[in-house]
């Protein structure tokens, strides 16, 4: 995944996110008020059916009349006497005298008291179910609020992104055009530089000459390994690659005695412990692959030290005993333009170019080191795509 991809995606979690959250709170606050308000609504209403009701029993009353009737549509009511004890009832629930006005799940009862006993009833309780359907409108009314928020705020969103990351993308475009253009001025005097010295003739010459001859040569095939290393992240989008069978053991052996002059500049001593291995793959990514490898562990190891090269039919693997990397530094050690170490530079490129190639070849790599102790790269092979 490409980097501004990335921050586009963490700006867009964090963004829309935290603007859910605050949106839903708002909106639950926002319904819980609706509600609220016809909860009041209602109960206003069951005490305006409840004088209503007690008009109709002073009516009864002063025209002597035991025998009256009342019916009110969507409400449920029951009449008590001065002992709570039922007169009349559409509903035979138990009632909490203790409550004026309470809720029982989504039934809502009101209690009314008579101050004026008529037919000696004391009490009016009046119960009526809450309005699932207004209540419904309120959530669809929130819904759509809703939906048309967020694609507004999803609009906003990526304008913003857009108009951050512009810059970003300017300045990304600047640096791989001028890694293009370096890369294509660095082929040609890098080209020169080994022919003749390699067409030099190194007879006859002093312990010195002999010695600069050398550093000329470990500079020239440093800039070399620079030259491919940007060569393929600048290009190889353009360049025409090929799988075929390779000789794992033969390449690894070939590049060792490539770098030859810079391991024996530093003293170092090269153990090999290497299997017959053929894979499938692009003979000059597998190059990429154990120079990067080697060079590191070349760059970074003590003066006379040691570094094991290793390959089985599973792995391949690159050990040495230098600086090591800490445990913080290895959770970007893959990043591209990322260095561990500011003072000796390296694995700002390199070691992106590996984590590439590896995933297009789905090879898994495993890193064990620790500071001052060096570091072991470890390559496994993913066995039904490279077993031929």
């Amino acid at each position: 995944m490409k980097a501004s991809t990335k921050s586009v995606i963490i700006f867009m979690v964090v963004y829309l996110g935290s603007l859910s959250i605050l949106a839903t709170w708002v909106g639950y606050l926002y319904y819980i008020d609706r509600k609220n308000a016809l909860i009041e609504k209602m109960h206003l209403e069951m005490r305006y059916k409840a004088r209503s009701i007690n008009a109709q029993l002073e009516y009864y009353h002063m025209n002597k009349s035991e025998q009256f009737t009342f019916y009110e549509e969507g409400y449920d009511i029951a009449l008590y006497d001065n002992e709570r004890e039922l007169l009349a009832s559409t509903f035979m629930d138990d009632i909490d005298f203790s409550k004026l006005f309470y809720a029982d799940d989504d039934e809502y009862y009101l209690v009314e008291t008579l101050y004026k006993e008529y037919l000696d009833v004391k009490y009016i309780v009046i119960k009526k179910p809450l309005d699932v359907q207004q209540l419904n409108e309120i959530l669809e009314e929130i819904t759509l609020i809703a939906f048309y928020g967020f694609i507004f705020i999803l609009f906003v969103a990526l304008l913003l992104a857009k108009i951050m990351l512009s810059p970003i993308k300017r300045s990304i475009a600047s640096l791989t055009k001028f890694m293009k253009d370096a890369t294509h001025e660095m082929n040609t005097p890098i080209s020169t530089i080994l022919m003749s010295y390699e067409h030099m003739d190194k007879h006859n010459l002093d312990a010195k000459q002999i010695r600069s001859l050398d550093r000329i040569d470990i500079a020239t095939k440093t800039l070399s390994s620079l030259y491919r290393d940007l060569s393929f992240a600048s290009f190889h989008d353009y360049i025409e690659y090929e799988d075929t069978p390779i000789d794992v053991k033969e390449v690894i052996l070939e590049r060792i005695k490539y770098m030859d002059t810079l391991i024996q500049f530093k003293g170092l001593k090269v153990s090999t412990a290497l299997q017959p291995k053929t894979i499938y793959m692009d003979q000059r990514k597998l190059i990429l692959l154990i120079d990067n490898l080697l060079s590191n562990a070349i760059k970074f190891s003590k003066k006379n030290g040691e570094i094991e090269v290793s390959l089985t039919e599973n792995y391949f693997s690159v050990k040495d005993n230098g600086i090591g990397i800490s445990k913080e530094d290895q959770k970007s050690i893959f990043d591209r333009f990322k260095s561990t170490n500011s003072l000796h530079g390296g694995f700002g490129v390199g070691l992106d170019i590996v984590n590439q190639i590896c995933k297009e070849y789905h090879i898994k790599i495993e890193l064990e080191s620790e500071p001052k102790k060096g570091s072991t790269f470890r390559l496994v092979w993913p066995e039904q795509k490279f077993n031929k």
